[in-house]
């Protein structure tokens, strides 16, 4: 596993260098987001990886899917991961790519988990604090969790901002108990 995401940051670091030279990062963005949507397809996905079938069959199944709009330089760049028995690694080389250009461009990706929905009102006040707090721009991930009781949980790169009811019970009864 360690080779897979060693693999997938090289490729994405390359990628994302050529991108940076020819200034065609969105381009790079838009079509290894397209290849990330195929490899997600569980039937393609497995035909990719299968050892048994040929790579000239994988190569012209992979170009038939991804269309005519596709870079040649990031079909070229996914079809050498495949050849390299590195299909799995695409998932997370486009996530790390994703990582590289977000970071590029000043864009923190903030993972919110709320115990309810949050209405626009609420996201955009989260958003502005977030913004405040981290000095960039925010991409928000939203997740429901019900086990929150209430509050939210905001997570940025290895920070955790806790004010869920339940992480308050828990300091709670730590203190009492210790007391």
């Amino acid at each position: 596993m360690a080779r897979r995401d060693t693999a997938a940051r090289r490729y994405a670091d390359a990628a994302f260098e050529i991108g940076r030279a020819d200034r065609t990062l969105d381009r790079w963005a838009q079509d290894l987001g397209r290849f990330a949507e195929l490899f997600a397809l569980p039937d393609l996905r497995a035909l990719l990886e299968h050892p048994a079938i040929p790579f000239a069959q994988k190569q012209r199944i992979l170009r038939r899917v991804s269309g005519d709009g596709v870079a040649r330089e990031a079909m070229n760049l996914i079809l050498l991961m495949v050849r390299r028995g590195l299909p799995r690694s695409v998932p997370r080389m486009v996530a790390h790519f994703n990582e590289l250009l977000r970071r590029e461009r000043g864009i923190e990706r903030a993972e919110i988990r709320s115990a309810l929905p949050l209405d626009d009102e609420e996201r955009g006040a989260i958003a502005d604090r977030l913004r405040l707090l981290t000095r960039n721009d925010i991409e928000i991930s939203e997740q429901v969790d019900p086990s929150l009781i209430g509050g939210i949980a905001v997570r940025i790169g290895d920070q955790l901002y806790d004010a869920s009811v339940r992480s308050r019970l828990e300091r709670l009864r730590a203190r009492l108990t210790t007391a």
